[in-house]
């Protein structure tokens, strides 16, 4: 099933169903959520079908009594199998149970012989694929989406109502508000939203934009517990960019590509940027502005952490970073020095997981329709394999260079009034000169130096300050002069240049 499926995850189980689909395997971390949305399809039926759910704890229970105390799957197997009623049997946990072992893999399929012709389901409900290999032709994969926006809603409004101030809440909840909170829910799961949304408004008398703020607050620590990812809140806005005229112009022409009008007229979602070059030069401050430029969530992926193998195979956590990025669309996903987890030399020393990763991730890129916007940046572009590179994987490659004359004064600028310095009469066409070769961060660094050199003698900042702090700096242009040449020898003729007039 698509993750973004239109339909619901109840429709598709109940064509499922109807077509006497066996075995349903339901890849999934909701195990609450999936058991009430069965136990709810169970009632369209007339009669209503009976749903027993089986745990390597409880045994089979229904409607949480006990109708098989022995926690045995073969035994419960054995008991569905053979039982005189239509009805559907969820197993919890299943991936322990069917990995490297013949006999509850054999004892499956010999249910599955019995009960084909039947409206008997078995639900396999697990986090991970654990699929042999022997019965995959007769299991069928349903990767359940995170809730849409039409369930978060709907989640949101039973929380509210089972406070003890619920309908002073509910009254309170103006439709701005109820809005963002429902964006706000949207890449968690049906229990996290529950959780955090409590948290928010537990003993409020109103829900306002304090409460907006909280469960913000919330998400950014659920989505941080991952592992995986990193809800960024936008410090630095499109303004605050300083040069990068092509890129601003490449956006700019591109600032409706979202609307409904964008899809009626023919073009489709855009996939993404890549912004190659020099270190310290503003590659993730861009995506950071792209993101404030559409006004779109900003999640953040470490290439690095695929790997670690703290959250699972790489192949698992990548699967859920696509999840979780699909259920927050529209939004931006920054995956930071991409070279880490796709390199050329990491596919060979990492074996066939980086491999498997980087074709899913370029299946991916190429066929997703969700609004998921990829800003990949990379300092090492030659480590990229070649087939990422290719058009039709980003929408552009950036090349982002040092800056220029103009660009240098624009990035003092733009510090120095957030720094709240007023530079009143500096020169700075000697600026200019003395910054030659500086990249943005070395910029950044100059200023807070010249605002130190003031603060500590108490008294405002000075031209002169900001020229002491920044001859006393090496620019990275000096230290690194042969890699940052050979950077833009390969940038020449084959990547846009960020920068320009």
């Amino acid at each position: 099933m698509p993750e973004n499926d239109p339909k619901g995850l109840r429709s598709v189980i109940k064509e499922l169903v109807i077509s006497r689909t066996s075995v349903v395997y339901l890849l999934t971390e909701e195990e609450r959520r999936v058991e009430l949305e069965i136990k709810a399809l169970s009632q369209a039926f007339k009669p209503p079908f009976r749903v027993y759910v089986w745990s390597c704890t409880t045994g089979v229970t229904a409607e949480d009594s006990a109708v098989l105390p022995n926690p045995s799957i073969m035994e419960a197997l054995d008991w569905f199998m053979g039982i005189n009623e239509t009805a559907f049997l969820v197993l919890n946990d299943i991936h322990v149970f069917l990995r490297d072992n013949p006999p509850v893999v054999r004892k499956v399929k010999d249910v599955i012989k019995r009960i084909e012709n039947t409206y008997k389901t078995i639900f396999l409900v697990s986090p991970f694929m654990e699929i042999p290999l022997e019965m995959a032709n007769e299991v069928v994969l349903v990767d359940v989406p995170l809730p849409q926006a039409d369930e978060v809603e709907k989640l949101l409004f039973q929380v509210i109502s089972r406070e003890k101030n619920g309908e002073g809440l509910r009254q309170s909840l103006a439709d701005d508000i109820r809005d963002q909170m429902v964006k706000l829910g949207a890449g968690l799961t049906s229990q996290q939203l529950i959780q955090a949304v409590r948290k928010a408004i537990a003993g409020k008398s109103a829900v306002t934009t304090r409460e907006v703020d909280l469960l913000l607050e919330e998400k950014k620590q659920i989505v941080k517990k991952s592992g995986l990812l990193e809800l960024i809140v936008q410090d630095h806005g499109f303004g605050d960019l300083g040069g990068f005229a092509t890129l601003k112009k490449w956006l700019e022409l591109r600032k409706d590509i979202f609307s409904k009008r964008a899809r009626e007229y023919g073009l489709s979602m855009p996939k993404g940027v890549l912004l190659m070059g020099i270190s310290g030069c503003g590659k993730s401050l861009c995506v950071k502005a792209i993101a404030d430029f559409w006004k779109l969530p900003l999640l953040r992926l470490d290439m690095g952490r695929l790997y670690d193998g703290l959250q699972g195979t790489p192949e698992e956590c990548f699967r859920k970073v696509i999840k979780t990025a699909e259920a927050s669309a529209p939004c931006v996903l920054w995956i930071d020095e991409i070279e880490a987890g796709i390199a050329n030399a990491g596919q060979k020393s990492l074996g066939g997981a980086a491999s498997r990763v980087l074709a899913n991730f370029l299946t991916w890129m190429q066929e997703k329709t969700s609004p998921v916007f990829i800003g990949a940046t990379a300092n090492q572009i030659e480590l990229l394999p070649p087939e990422i590179l290719r058009k039709g994987r980003f929408d552009e490659l950036f090349y982002v260079e040092l800056p220029s004359d103009v660009e240098r004064e624009e990035i003092i600028r733009i510090h120095l009034a957030r720094k709240n310095v007023t530079p009143q009469g500096w020169r700075f066409d000697n600026l200019r000169k003395i910054t030659e070769g500086f990249n943005g961060a070395e910029i950044e660094q100059g200023v807070i130096g010249a605002v130190f050199r003031a603060f500590t003698e108490r008294r405002p900042v000075s031209e002169k300050d900001l020229y002491i702090a920044l001859e006393s700096m090496v620019p990275l242009s000096t230290t690194m002069q042969e890699q940052i040449k050979q950077i833009e020898r390969w940038a020449h003729n084959r990547a846009l240049k960020a920068g320009g007039p």
